[in-house]
């Protein structure tokens, strides 16, 4: 059968198939004329392999989960289901995160990606190579080719004997498009920017230059320039790091840029970013620190399992869907979901003070929390229980409120605090007792806290003002490590008396 190739497609123009076969092996040529395979693009570009790597570390690290929707609001995950025990491990050779990685990798060079069934017994789940891969059909696949390497014959296979997976290609509903032939041109820069620092090097550091003899020279014999030019060579070339010596008042004048005046490293920087742009990766997720702080940082975090990685995790739960989950009997609602909340959830103490306003209760028992400090149990008959405050004696007003009214006082007392403490500490400790004004301290409390608890705020006052002047009579700070500490008072927040 005869074929051209063009811009990444294999084209067929003659035989017995009435459809289309396409591949996507092969790109465009590069500055120096010659083609490049994807797979040679990806082994031989910095900025493509820190990518497509990083697209498929982040989403093979995510757990591919098996779930039973049992209503709108309830589900249950099945771990023991055929088709999670499949997943977990698609063939002897291949574990879960290799497979996930190698498939993540291929739709990232080659915009596409296989898996072969192997059926028998149980079910069994083979990554086909890309780039050995044809597919023929016009709407949809209608079957697949895959030729191996060396030499081995061509096998044929069914569209329900493979798991495809593809991006979008406007002139081929069958396959996807690869992103690298897109960036076929600002590849092809690279690649021309990285052989000339290369020839720069064998050049022993040094760029291209003639060399200017003066009008007034006495003209060369021959064997005055044989001999120049024989010096010179030897100069340039085994010689690195010596000084040539210049007769009759000649000058070396370069005739290339330097890497400053060419701006070599930002040319780099901008390859690196316009291959994460295509791939709509955020810039400090793959290095780009120019404009990154903490804050953001944490921000788009969130952001690349939201936007970035969000939709290739929903294209691969739906292809999954499609095309594996009807080969398992039990399939009733049956679904696939990766865990992006396991790389959401947050630190230890943003999911343990969250779970403490939703639930108004600890959520972790004494014996627990030890286990998790490597501590042994406690021999308390409490210990394996939840503490809870009983009912009518209140809750102990410390460092983190549960409540919008709780949080408001909290923040109406660190103002106080602050305000207190630098008034404090222009008198000596030893004397802040005697110039104490406990009676205008306590009018400034209450008139913070009536707007917030009415009633309640002067003997909220009364109590937080009595244990700041027992500490400053033992010589200790009003607010001590600055948290805001309350040794005389237990506030009920929403009841009706403190």
């Amino acid at each position: 059968m005869a074929i051209v190739s063009s811009l990444g497609a294999v084209t067929a123009i003659a035989g017995p198939s009435p459809y289309a076969l396409a591949s996507v092996s092969t790109s465009g040529p590069f500055f120096d004329g010659q083609s490049r395979t994807y797979a040679q693009i990806y082994q031989t570009q910095p900025a493509v392999r820190t990518v497509v790597d990083f697209f498929a570390r982040n989403i093979a690290q995510l757990g591919l989960h098996t779930y039973r929707r049992l209503s709108d609001t309830d589900r249950v995950r099945l771990a023991d289901h055929p088709l999670a025990r499949v997943l977990g491990a698609p063939n002897p050779a291949t574990t879960r995160f290799r497979m996930i990685e190698s498939t993540v990798q291929d739709i990232g060079i080659y915009a596409n990606a296989y898996w072969l069934k192997l059926r028998g017994p149980r079910l069994g789940l083979v990554r086909l190579p890309a780039c050995e891969v044809r597919v023929s059909g016009s709407l949809v696949p209608e079957g697949y080719q895959w030729q191996p390497r060396l030499g081995r014959e061509l096998q044929e296979f069914e569209p329900s004997e493979i798991v495809h997976f593809r991006l979008y290609d406007p002139a081929n509903s069958a396959m996807g498009f690869p992103p690298l032939e897109t960036l076929r041109r600002v590849l092809a820069e690279d690649a021309a920017a990285s052989d000339y620092r290369q020839s720069y090097w064998k050049n022993s550091a040094r760029v291209e230059s003639v060399i200017e003899r003066p009008a007034t020279a006495p003209r060369w014999q021959p064997p005055d320039r044989d001999q120049f030019r024989k010096d010179w060579q030897e100069f340039a070339g085994a010689r690195s790091g010596m000084t040539p010596i210049l007769e009759d008042g000649m000058t070396l004048k370069p005739i290339s840029t330097t890497a400053r005046d060419s701006q070599y490293i930002e040319a780099r920087k901008l390859f690196l970013e316009e291959v994460a742009r295509a791939y709509h990766v955020p810039l400090p997720m793959v290095g780009i620190l120019d404009h990154a702080t903490f804050s953001n940082i944490r921000e788009q975090h969130k952001q690349l399992y939201q936007d970035c990685l969000g939709p290739w995790l929903v294209m691969m739960e739906e292809e999954l869907e499609l095309q594996l989950v009807p080969e398992f009997a039990d399939v009733d609602r049956v679904y696939l979901e990766f865990n992006i909340a396991e790389k959401l959830k947050g630190s230890f103490e943003e999911q343990a003070s969250s779970l403490a306003a939703l639930t108004g209760r600890p959520v972790m028992t004494a014996n627990e929390a030890r286990a998790r400090l490597n501590l042994p149990r406690h021999t308390n008959p409490n210990a394996d229980d939840l503490a809870d405050s009983a009912p009518g004696q209140g809750k102990a007003f410390s460092g983190t409120p549960t409540t919008t009214q709780g949080a408001a006082v909290l923040e109406v007392l660190g103002a106080f605090a602050r305000r207190q403490t630098a008034r404090l500490a222009k008198v000596d400790r030893a004397e802040r007792l005697e110039a104490y004004d406990a009676g205008r301290w306590l009018r400034e409390m209450v008139a913070d806290l009536t707007p917030i608890l009415g009633d309640r705020a002067v003997a909220c006052a009364r109590a937080i003002e009595a244990g700041t002047q027992r500490r400053i009579a033992a010589g200790l700070e009003a607010w001590p490590d600055g948290r805001l500490e309350i040794e005389a008072a237990t506030i009920e927040i929403e009841g009706d008396h403190v």
